[in-house]
């Protein structure tokens, strides 16, 4: 167990409530709030796996699994003991075993072997199909029940729908007669204490025979059921408690089924919500372009360019950190406001992140898991325990002292301050030592000389500073590993305006050798600033060397991948040439053997002819070929063979856009927009009017990656509008594997609905389609299955 005051003090709440906030339900929020990292190896690194293959899940596959339903905790309580369940339970019950099966398929169905953990958990999910079914047809919402629910509650029904319509013909006859006219209030008929009625007024009570029902706020009007439909008001109510009777004996039969698989359904419901949580962790983790840090059990924290996660990713500063191979306790200095506290959370917070199972804001990391994180930081003076600062942070150092082992991370902030500096650092130095000498890794901030000295002479402790501007004084926020900085107070305090009387005479109350030894940490880091100036150029250069490198060795593998299509289209031409001449070569022979039948010497000497005529279609494989099309000038139009110069492809322009300067391109079976400057207008051949199989190839292979979204938006825009851009998309996402698309076109009038299902219809790669469900977005989406 993680002390909780280590977890308070480094933030980690915070992030709970940020990766909480991508997840579908209640249950699994309250799961991801009440996380705690894992320090067991084995058991992080699983953590870690999941949400990797959450992430390829989510982002390589362009699958986002809806896990939206509520929590039937409270149900399946109750049906486990077939207490009746409600309308709304059962359905609640529905959609869980809904997202059970598409969670379960969406899963199972990711075309990639190393998907391992999530694809295990998916199986185990249970799902009946027919039970799912029977819920869906017989309920349609939470307060009502189908017809189809059963043949019985449909006689009932119909017989109620004529009950009703008898009477309400026989009360149309009141509000509608002449003579009854003077006494309606109203004329319409309404419902009281479920019994049809008519609005009478009360000054002629009595005018018309029945049973008096309700009356008006006012008084001035009475609701009265005439006599003459009193027995058939009866007959509906007792139609309306056979209603509820049957309505009552469906819910149970439901209940009875559900408490049958309530251990699997329960299960399931579990499940789920693991799987909410793990994607609601990959989905934090690419919000902050956070990567999947490394683990070990060695003590070792290597962390390149991270980030803090609760600071704005435009602002904040990435920093390299490393502890516990060279050495174990890094001894951070500098002045203060200069970002010491924050590295010191940052490094804490990472490592508490990475046993968590979430990826960490950072460029590389290489992380131990530690049996215990312990953190000292900030002001906890305590007026009501009538502690001090000094006295708050020294009980909390006794108790990280007495739990300190070699698999600790210690995290000090300001050690030793709050008492007299000479005591205090003779107190952090020994701290120090005894956590040396336990082998806990440990980050600590001062601004005691005395253990900047220290960490310069003693092995396994290494000095690093946060920088800053020497001319303007202000911090940069960089971590400095390596060499130990000045606290910088009496130049601060000059930038500032202090009077500059004050700073000398400040300065003449300090020591020589103190003021020697800062001196001496001022000329280490301005010399420090220029070596590192010129790392930086020298690293530049050498980055651009690479780069220009790389651009050499593409472009030689792009001329040998060039001329070795260019062999195989050769070879491949030739050999089709002589199977050509070959062919009507026969056919010639073929033809001269029937000449043969009646041999003489004028029919033998035209055949042999003939015959050696036929020499010219021999081919010599190895004879140069251009396969090429015959470059011509010329403005580009609809109709032309052009060269796709980025694919090396051959195609035909369909269509143009003058104002966007592309052209639509057919390149074999598969159609693309192209810009106009990247292509090249050829001299069509006749052979030439289809597209050959290896650029259609070629084609596939360089659009495959492209990013397409499982959903298109489609409202807002016309029908012509929204057909074109469907094209479009159902275009892009045959060519990246999408099996099942989501178009958006909303509701309105129906009418971009039905143009879209229309297209649909007619479209020949379009396998099946339907409008989408409750949780899909109901009649606003249709869902569309490619072939």
């Amino acid at each position: 167990m993680m002390n909780e005051k280590t977890l308070r003090a480094l933030e980690y709440d915070k992030i709970l409530g940020r990766v909480a906030a991508f997840a579908a339900t209640e249950k699994a929020k309250e799961r991801i709030l009440s996380m705690c990292p894992n320090p067991v190896y084995e058991e992080a690194k699983v953590l870690l796996d999941e949400t990797e293959e959450a992430d390829l899940i989510l982002h390589r596959y362009a699958i986002n699994p809806s896990l939206s339903f509520d929590d039937v905790t409270g149900p399946l309580d109750r049906a486990e003991v077939l207490s009746m369940l409600t309308m709304g339970e059962v359905l609640r019950i529905e959609r869980v075993l809904r997202v059970s099966r598409i969670l379960q398929a969406q899963i199972v169905g990711v075309p990639d072997d190393t998907i391992i953990l999530l694809k295990e958990k998916a199986r185990t999910l249970f799902t009946d199909k027919r039970l799912e079914d029977d819920i869906s047809a017989a309920i349609l919402s939470d307060t009502e029940m189908s017809d189809d629910a059963s043949p019985e509650l449909r006689s009932i029904r119909v017989r109620m729908r004529k009950i009703s319509d008898n009477i309400k013909a026989r009360l149309n006859n009141y509000v509608t007669s002449p003579t009854y006219a003077k006494y309606m209030q109203d004329a319409i008929v309404t419902v009281r204490n479920d019994r049809y009625v008519i609005p009478l007024k009360a000054e002629f009570k009595g005018a018309i025979p029945g049973l008096i029902h309700d009356q008006s706020a006012s008084g001035a009007t009475l609701y009265v059921e005439p006599m003459a439909i009193v027995e058939m008001n009866n007959d509906l109510k007792t139609c309306m408690l056979e209603e509820a009777a049957e309505i009552d004996r469906i819910l149970r039969a439901f209940t009875v089924r559900i408490g049958s698989e309530v251990g699997l359904i329960r299960y399931s419901f579990e499940v789920i919500t693991d799987l909410d949580v793990v994607f609601a962790k990959a989905r934090f983790g690419n919000q902050l372009s956070a990567v999947r840090p490394k683990l070990n059990v060695d003590g070792y924290i290597d962390i390149e360019k991270g980030r803090h996660p609760l600071i704005d990713q435009h602002k904040v500063v990435a920093n390299d950190v490393i502890l516990g191979k060279e050495y174990s306790c890094l001894m951070i200095t500098g002045p203060n406001t200069g970002g010491k506290t924050v590295c010191l959370k940052l490094t804490g917070l990472l490592v508490l992140m990475a046993m968590s199972g979430l990826f960490i804001p950072a460029r590389y990391a290489d992380i131990s898991v530690f049996h215990k994180v312990y953190s000292d930081i900030g002001d906890e003076q305590s007026i009501e325990q009538n502690l001090s600062t000094f006295s708050s942070h020294m009980k909390n150092a006794v108790e990280i002292i007495d739990s300190a082992d070699a698999q600790s991370l210690i995290l000090f902030d300001e050690l030793g301050a709050g008492t007299d500096p000479t005591e205090g650092a003779a107190l952090a130095l020994s701290i120090v030592e005894y956590l040396l000498g336990v082998g806990a890794r440990s980050i600590i901030t001062t601004h005691y000389n005395e253990l900047k000295e220290f960490a310069v002479v003693t092995e396994g402790v290494t000095n690093a500073s946060m920088d800053f501007d020497p001319t303007t004084y202000s911090p940069t926020y960089k971590l400095m590993i390596g060499s130990p900085g000045a606290s910088n107070a009496l130049l601060i305090a000059e930038r500032l305006g202090l009077k500059k009387e004050i700073v000398d005479k400040a300065k003449s109350g300090i020591s020589d050798e103190k003021m020697t030894f800062e001196n001496v940490l001022l000329s280490l880091e301005e010399v420090r600033k220029q070596a590192d100036i010129a790392l930086a150029e020298a690293q530049k250069m050498r980055e651009e060397a690479k780069s220009e490198l790389k651009v050499a060795e593409s472009e030689r593998e792009k001329l040998f991948a060039q001329r070795e299509r260019l062999n195989q289209s050769v070879k491949k031409e030739t050999k089709r040439l002589v199977e050509e001449a070959m062919d009507e070569a026969n056919e010639i022979i073929e033809e001269l053997r029937s000449l043969l039948d009646d041999p003489d010497e004028s029919t033998i000497f035209r055949a042999q002819k003939l015959r050696k005529s036929l020499k010219k279609y021999v081919v010599n494989e190895d004879n140069e070929f251009r396969g090429m099309s015959e470059e011509i000038d010329g403005e580009i139009v609809v109709g032309d063979w052009v060269l796709v110069k980025s694919l090396n492809s051959e195609g035909e322009v369909t269509k143009l856009n003058p104002i966007k300067g592309e052209a639509k391109v057919k390149l074999g079976k598969i159609e693309t927009n192209v810009k106009l400057n990247n292509l090249q207008r050829l001299k069509k051949n006749q052979k030439q009017s289809k597209v050959k199989e290896k650029p259609q190839q070629q084609v596939s292979r360089a659009l495959y990656n492209e990013q397409v979204s499982p959903e298109v938006n489609l409202i807002g825009m016309t029908s012509e509008q929204a057909i074109f851009a469907l094209d479009e998309y159902l275009q892009k996402a045959m060519r990246v594997g999408l099996h099942e698309v989501r178009v958006i076109h909303g509701y309105g009038e129906g009418i971009l609905r039905r143009a879209v299902q229309q297209y649909l219809k007619e479209n020949k790669s379009i396998e099946s389609y339907r409008p989408g469900e409750y949780t899909e977005g109901g009649k606003g989406v249709t869902i569309a299955v490619l072939h």
